[in-house]
Protein backbone atom coordinates (compact mmCIF):
# COMPACT_ATOMS: atom_id res chain seq x y z
CA UNK A 1 0.00 0.00 0.00
CA UNK A 2 1.12 3.22 -0.92
CA UNK A 3 2.61 5.32 2.55
CA UNK A 4 3.12 9.03 1.66
CA UNK A 5 5.22 11.30 3.74
CA UNK A 6 2.54 13.24 5.20
CA UNK A 7 -1.54 12.98 4.49
CA UNK A 8 -3.27 16.06 5.53
CA UNK A 9 -6.08 14.27 4.43
CA UNK A 10 -6.71 12.33 8.28
CA UNK A 11 -6.07 15.62 9.88
CA UNK A 12 -8.64 17.15 8.29
CA UNK A 13 -10.81 14.10 8.81
CA UNK A 14 -9.63 14.48 12.40
CA UNK A 15 -10.48 17.92 12.49
CA UNK A 16 -13.35 18.06 10.47
CA UNK A 17 -16.33 19.08 13.31
CA UNK A 18 -14.90 20.75 15.20
CA UNK A 19 -13.07 22.87 12.34
CA UNK A 20 -16.86 23.10 10.56
CA UNK A 21 -18.42 24.60 13.84
CA UNK A 22 -15.57 27.48 14.75
CA UNK A 23 -16.08 28.42 10.48
CA UNK A 24 -19.35 29.09 10.91
CA UNK A 25 -18.85 31.09 14.07
CA UNK A 26 -16.13 32.96 12.54
CA UNK A 27 -17.87 33.33 9.04
CA UNK A 28 -21.30 35.15 11.12
CA UNK A 29 -18.30 37.46 13.10
CA UNK A 30 -17.86 39.21 9.87
CA UNK A 31 -14.66 40.48 11.51
CA UNK A 32 -11.84 39.12 8.81
CA UNK A 33 -9.16 40.94 8.95
CA UNK A 34 -7.13 41.02 12.15
CA UNK A 35 -9.62 41.25 15.10
CA UNK A 36 -10.63 39.50 18.22
CA UNK A 37 -10.13 35.81 17.12
CA UNK A 38 -6.27 36.84 15.75
CA UNK A 39 -5.56 37.99 19.79
CA UNK A 40 -7.02 35.09 21.18
CA UNK A 41 -4.63 33.03 19.06
CA UNK A 42 -1.51 35.51 19.80
CA UNK A 43 -2.28 35.23 23.73
CA UNK A 44 -2.60 31.26 24.47
CA UNK A 45 0.17 30.78 21.84
CA UNK A 46 2.13 33.06 24.01
CA UNK A 47 1.16 31.71 27.02
CA UNK A 48 1.79 27.83 25.56
CA UNK A 49 5.57 29.69 25.22
CA UNK A 50 6.07 30.71 28.23
CA UNK A 51 6.34 34.29 26.50
CA UNK A 52 4.61 37.75 27.34
CA UNK A 53 3.34 38.54 23.47
CA UNK A 54 2.74 37.09 20.48
CA UNK A 55 2.75 39.16 16.98
CA UNK A 56 0.43 36.85 14.16
CA UNK A 57 1.82 37.48 10.48
CA UNK A 58 1.38 36.22 6.98
CA UNK A 59 4.61 33.55 7.21
CA UNK A 60 7.03 32.11 8.97
CA UNK A 61 9.19 34.21 6.39
CA UNK A 62 7.67 37.53 7.72
CA UNK A 63 8.14 36.52 11.42
CA UNK A 64 11.80 36.41 10.68
CA UNK A 65 11.94 39.68 8.81
CA UNK A 66 10.06 41.41 11.04
CA UNK A 67 12.03 40.09 14.56
CA UNK A 68 15.51 41.14 12.59
CA UNK A 69 13.73 44.56 11.80
CA UNK A 70 12.76 45.15 15.35
CA UNK A 71 15.50 44.27 16.82
CA UNK A 72 17.61 46.81 14.49
CA UNK A 73 19.57 44.31 11.85
CA UNK A 74 20.10 46.81 8.56
CA UNK A 75 21.91 47.36 5.37
CA UNK A 76 25.52 46.72 5.70
CA UNK A 77 25.17 44.08 8.77
CA UNK A 78 25.89 40.56 8.78
CA UNK A 79 24.29 37.78 10.63
CA UNK A 80 25.48 34.63 11.48
CA UNK A 81 23.35 31.72 10.60
CA UNK A 82 23.30 28.23 8.98
CA UNK A 83 23.16 26.83 5.30
CA UNK A 84 20.99 23.53 5.69
CA UNK A 85 18.24 25.28 6.49
CA UNK A 86 15.39 26.57 4.01
CA UNK A 87 15.64 29.42 2.12
CA UNK A 88 13.57 31.49 4.17
CA UNK A 89 16.16 31.90 7.02
CA UNK A 90 18.82 33.83 4.65
CA UNK A 91 16.08 35.24 2.54
CA UNK A 92 14.55 37.37 5.96
CA UNK A 93 18.64 38.35 6.35
CA UNK A 94 18.66 39.93 2.93
CA UNK A 95 15.41 40.93 2.89
CA UNK A 96 16.40 43.52 5.47
CA UNK A 97 19.60 44.33 3.78
CA UNK A 98 22.09 42.37 5.74
CA UNK A 99 24.49 39.50 4.58
CA UNK A 100 24.25 35.93 5.98
CA UNK A 101 26.99 34.44 7.20
CA UNK A 102 26.84 30.52 7.26
CA UNK A 103 28.27 28.64 9.97
CA UNK A 104 29.15 24.76 10.18
CA UNK A 105 26.67 22.18 11.71
CA UNK A 106 27.61 19.59 14.55
CA UNK A 107 26.50 15.96 14.36
CA UNK A 108 22.88 17.25 15.69
CA UNK A 109 22.22 18.99 12.42
CA UNK A 110 22.61 22.19 14.13
CA UNK A 111 24.43 25.56 14.29
CA UNK A 112 28.12 24.54 15.69
CA UNK A 113 27.78 27.08 18.46
CA UNK A 114 31.97 26.20 18.85
CA UNK A 115 33.02 27.66 15.59
CA UNK A 116 30.18 30.98 15.53
CA UNK A 117 32.96 32.83 17.29
CA UNK A 118 35.56 32.80 14.64
CA UNK A 119 32.82 34.80 12.41
CA UNK A 120 32.19 37.54 14.06
CA UNK A 121 33.74 40.62 13.31
CA UNK A 122 32.83 44.83 13.44
CA UNK A 123 30.46 43.99 10.77
CA UNK A 124 28.33 41.16 12.81
CA UNK A 125 25.02 42.59 14.05
CA UNK A 126 22.91 39.10 15.29
CA UNK A 127 23.42 35.45 15.54
CA UNK A 128 20.30 33.63 14.22
CA UNK A 129 20.14 29.69 14.76
CA UNK A 130 17.49 27.45 13.54
CA UNK A 131 16.30 25.14 15.57
CA UNK A 132 15.78 22.48 12.94
CA UNK A 133 13.95 19.29 12.62
CA UNK A 134 12.45 20.23 16.56
CA UNK A 135 15.79 20.06 18.10
CA UNK A 136 17.04 23.13 19.57
CA UNK A 137 20.17 24.45 19.67
CA UNK A 138 23.06 25.24 21.89
CA UNK A 139 21.58 28.27 23.39
CA UNK A 140 23.61 29.02 26.37
CA UNK A 141 26.48 28.67 24.50
CA UNK A 142 24.91 30.93 21.61
CA UNK A 143 23.58 33.95 24.29
CA UNK A 144 26.81 34.05 26.11
CA UNK A 145 28.72 35.01 22.91
CA UNK A 146 26.01 37.63 22.15
CA UNK A 147 26.41 39.25 25.76
CA UNK A 148 29.92 39.34 25.21
CA UNK A 149 29.81 40.40 21.94
CA UNK A 150 26.81 42.40 22.07
CA UNK A 151 25.01 41.42 19.56
CA UNK A 152 21.12 40.47 18.75
CA UNK A 153 19.99 36.68 18.83
CA UNK A 154 16.72 35.95 16.80
CA UNK A 155 16.12 32.04 16.55
CA UNK A 156 14.27 30.48 13.80
CA UNK A 157 11.64 28.17 15.69
CA UNK A 158 9.59 27.85 12.50
CA UNK A 159 10.42 23.97 12.85
CA UNK A 160 10.06 23.92 16.52
CA UNK A 161 6.69 24.36 17.59
CA UNK A 162 6.14 21.98 20.93
CA UNK A 163 9.89 21.84 21.28
CA UNK A 164 10.95 21.75 24.89
CA UNK A 165 12.86 24.80 25.67
CA UNK A 166 15.00 25.54 28.32
CA UNK A 167 15.14 28.64 30.43
CA UNK A 168 18.35 30.01 28.33
CA UNK A 169 16.21 29.98 25.28
CA UNK A 170 13.58 31.75 26.29
CA UNK A 171 15.65 34.54 26.05
CA UNK A 172 14.93 35.81 22.69
CA UNK A 173 12.49 36.86 20.33
CA UNK A 174 11.50 33.60 18.26
CA UNK A 175 9.67 33.15 14.93
CA UNK A 176 7.31 30.74 13.82
CA UNK A 177 5.78 29.17 10.64
CA UNK A 178 2.28 28.15 10.38
CA UNK A 179 3.16 26.31 7.22
CA UNK A 180 0.98 22.99 6.42
CA UNK A 181 3.60 20.64 7.01
CA UNK A 182 4.54 22.30 10.87
CA UNK A 183 3.69 20.39 13.93
CA UNK A 184 1.05 23.30 14.19
CA UNK A 185 0.18 24.09 10.99
CA UNK A 186 -2.28 25.91 9.30
CA UNK A 187 -4.43 25.16 6.45
CA UNK A 188 -2.71 27.89 4.32
CA UNK A 189 0.03 29.96 5.25
CA UNK A 190 0.98 32.06 9.02
CA UNK A 191 3.26 32.72 10.90
CA UNK A 192 4.19 34.01 14.65
CA UNK A 193 6.77 35.99 16.34
CA UNK A 194 7.00 35.55 19.88
CA UNK A 195 8.99 37.92 22.01
CA UNK A 196 9.09 39.27 26.25
CA UNK A 197 10.24 42.77 24.71
CA UNK A 198 7.39 44.97 24.49
CA UNK A 199 9.37 46.94 21.93
CA UNK A 200 9.61 44.35 19.74
CA UNK A 201 5.66 43.80 20.09
CA UNK A 202 4.87 47.19 19.35
CA UNK A 203 6.83 47.07 16.40
CA UNK A 204 5.96 44.11 15.07
CA UNK A 205 2.12 45.20 15.55
CA UNK A 206 2.98 48.36 13.74
CA UNK A 207 5.25 46.42 10.81
CA UNK A 208 2.27 43.97 10.13
CA UNK A 209 -0.24 46.71 9.30
CA UNK A 210 1.31 48.96 7.16
CA UNK A 211 3.44 50.49 9.65
CA UNK A 212 0.30 52.81 11.42
CA UNK A 213 -0.27 53.13 15.12
CA UNK A 214 -3.67 54.33 15.59
CA UNK A 215 -5.99 53.62 12.19
CA UNK A 216 -4.38 55.91 9.07
CA UNK A 217 -1.70 57.25 11.17
CA UNK A 218 1.58 55.66 9.52
CA UNK A 219 4.73 55.77 11.34
CA UNK A 220 6.94 53.17 9.75
CA UNK A 221 7.16 52.44 5.76
CA UNK A 222 6.29 49.38 6.33
CA UNK A 223 4.35 46.33 4.40
CA UNK A 224 0.96 44.70 4.90
CA UNK A 225 2.20 41.12 6.54
CA UNK A 226 -1.06 40.73 8.42
CA UNK A 227 -2.17 37.06 9.79
CA UNK A 228 -5.38 35.33 7.94
CA UNK A 229 -7.44 35.14 11.23
CA UNK A 230 -9.35 32.12 9.79
CA UNK A 231 -6.53 30.42 9.85
CA UNK A 232 -6.08 32.08 13.48
CA UNK A 233 -9.78 30.02 14.24
CA UNK A 234 -8.37 26.70 12.97
CA UNK A 235 -4.84 26.67 14.73
CA UNK A 236 -6.65 27.75 18.14
CA UNK A 237 -8.13 24.35 17.64
CA UNK A 238 -5.34 22.50 16.66
CA UNK A 239 -3.22 24.06 19.27
CA UNK A 240 -5.14 22.17 21.89
CA UNK A 241 -4.01 18.66 20.57
CA UNK A 242 -0.14 19.85 19.90
CA UNK A 243 1.18 18.12 23.08
CA UNK A 244 -0.96 14.98 22.37
CA UNK A 245 0.60 15.18 18.79
CA UNK A 246 4.41 16.03 20.15
CA UNK A 247 3.83 12.32 22.00
CA UNK A 248 2.54 10.76 19.03
CA UNK A 249 6.21 12.08 16.72
CA UNK A 250 8.63 11.57 20.16
CA UNK A 251 6.71 7.60 20.04
CA UNK A 252 7.57 7.11 16.28
CA UNK A 253 10.93 8.62 16.41
CA UNK A 254 11.83 6.18 19.51
CA UNK A 255 10.94 3.20 17.70
CA UNK A 256 12.83 4.42 14.24
CA UNK A 257 15.88 5.01 16.30
CA UNK A 258 15.57 1.28 18.34
CA UNK A 259 15.47 -0.31 14.70
CA UNK A 260 18.52 1.35 12.79
CA UNK A 261 20.69 1.69 15.66
CA UNK A 262 22.76 -1.35 15.14
CA UNK A 263 22.74 -0.68 11.69
CA UNK A 264 26.07 0.29 10.44
CA UNK A 265 25.88 2.29 7.66
CA UNK A 266 22.51 4.23 9.30
CA UNK A 267 23.66 7.06 11.23
CA UNK A 268 20.96 7.66 13.65
CA UNK A 269 20.97 10.81 16.59
CA UNK A 270 19.97 9.03 20.41
CA UNK A 271 16.24 9.79 21.32
CA UNK A 272 16.15 13.47 22.54
CA UNK A 273 12.96 14.09 25.04
CA UNK A 274 13.02 17.77 24.43
CA UNK A 275 13.05 17.45 20.92
CA UNK A 276 9.51 18.02 19.11
CA UNK A 277 9.76 15.71 16.14
CA UNK A 278 9.06 18.29 13.31
CA UNK A 279 11.07 15.50 10.90
CA UNK A 280 12.89 12.41 11.54
CA UNK A 281 15.68 12.50 9.99
CA UNK A 282 18.81 10.14 9.40
CA UNK A 283 22.15 9.65 7.60
CA UNK A 284 22.89 7.15 5.18
CA UNK A 285 26.47 6.74 4.71
CA UNK A 286 28.70 4.40 2.72
CA UNK A 287 27.05 6.63 -1.05
CA UNK A 288 23.86 4.27 -0.43
CA UNK A 289 21.09 7.16 0.38
CA UNK A 290 20.05 7.78 -3.22
CA UNK A 291 19.81 3.92 -3.29
CA UNK A 292 17.64 3.42 -0.63
CA UNK A 293 15.57 6.34 -1.47
CA UNK A 294 14.93 4.42 -4.84
CA UNK A 295 13.91 0.90 -2.65
CA UNK A 296 11.28 2.44 -0.58
CA UNK A 297 9.66 4.55 -3.57
CA UNK A 298 9.66 1.16 -5.32
CA UNK A 299 7.85 0.32 -2.56
CA UNK A 300 5.84 3.09 -2.70
CA UNK A 301 6.85 4.03 0.40
CA UNK A 302 7.39 8.35 0.36
CA UNK A 303 10.84 10.00 1.87
CA UNK A 304 12.13 13.62 1.18
CA UNK A 305 15.39 15.44 1.60
CA UNK A 306 15.57 18.23 4.06
CA UNK A 307 17.01 20.15 2.20
CA UNK A 308 18.53 18.83 -1.26
CA UNK A 309 20.60 21.97 -1.55
CA UNK A 310 21.94 24.19 0.49
CA UNK A 311 21.30 27.70 0.86
CA UNK A 312 24.58 29.07 0.16
CA UNK A 313 24.28 26.82 -3.20
CA UNK A 314 20.86 27.86 -4.46
CA UNK A 315 21.15 30.05 -7.79
CA UNK A 316 20.54 33.33 -5.99
CA UNK A 317 23.00 33.01 -3.34
CA UNK A 318 25.72 30.95 -4.76
CA UNK A 319 27.76 33.87 -6.71
CA UNK A 320 28.41 35.30 -3.30
CA UNK A 321 29.74 32.35 -1.96
CA UNK A 322 31.90 30.71 -4.07
CA UNK A 323 34.92 30.00 -1.75
CA UNK A 324 32.90 28.85 1.75
CA UNK A 325 33.58 25.64 3.15
CA UNK A 326 30.95 24.08 5.28
CA UNK A 327 32.56 20.43 5.28
CA UNK A 328 29.49 18.74 8.27
CA UNK A 329 27.05 20.74 5.89
CA UNK A 330 28.36 19.41 2.57
CA UNK A 331 28.98 15.93 3.19
CA UNK A 332 25.63 15.64 5.70
CA UNK A 333 23.43 17.05 2.61
CA UNK A 334 24.26 14.02 0.71
CA UNK A 335 23.79 11.60 3.35
CA UNK A 336 20.36 13.05 4.74
CA UNK A 337 16.99 11.04 4.40
CA UNK A 338 13.67 12.51 6.07
CA UNK A 339 11.29 9.16 6.97
CA UNK A 340 7.39 9.93 7.67
CA UNK A 341 6.80 11.06 11.09
CA UNK A 342 3.68 12.51 11.69
CA UNK A 343 0.68 12.10 13.90
CA UNK A 344 -1.39 10.37 12.01
CA UNK A 345 1.19 7.87 10.53
CA UNK A 346 0.09 4.55 11.68
CA UNK A 347 1.61 1.51 13.45
CA UNK A 348 1.25 -0.57 10.59
CA UNK A 349 3.13 1.51 8.20
CA UNK A 350 5.79 2.36 10.44
CA UNK A 351 6.39 -0.79 10.75
CA UNK A 352 6.41 -1.67 6.98
CA UNK A 353 8.90 1.19 6.88
CA UNK A 354 11.64 -0.33 9.20
CA UNK A 355 10.96 -3.74 7.84
CA UNK A 356 11.85 -2.42 3.64
CA UNK A 357 14.85 -0.15 5.07
CA UNK A 358 16.43 -3.39 7.04
CA UNK A 359 15.44 -5.41 4.12
CA UNK A 360 17.67 -3.04 2.09
CA UNK A 361 20.92 -3.06 4.39
CA UNK A 362 20.45 -6.99 4.70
Amino acid sequence: MPIPFIDFKREWKFFEKEFIKVFKKFGRSGIYVLGPEVERFENNFAKYNGYKYAVGVATGLAALEIALRANGVKAGDEVITVSNSAVATSLAITNVGAKPIFCDIGDDFLIDADQIESLINKKTKAILPVHLFGKVCNMKKINSLARKYGLVVVEDACQAHGTEFRDEAKKNTKAFSFYPTKNLGALGEGGMIVTNDEKTKDFSLSYRNYGQKGRYNHVLKASNYRVDPLQCVLLSEKLRKLDLFIKKRRQIAALYIKAFKKIKDIEVNDFDPGSSYHLFVLRIRGGKRDNLREHLNSKKIETLIHYPTLIHKQPCYVNDYKNIKLPNSELFQNEILSLPCYPFFTVKEQKIVIDEIIRFFK
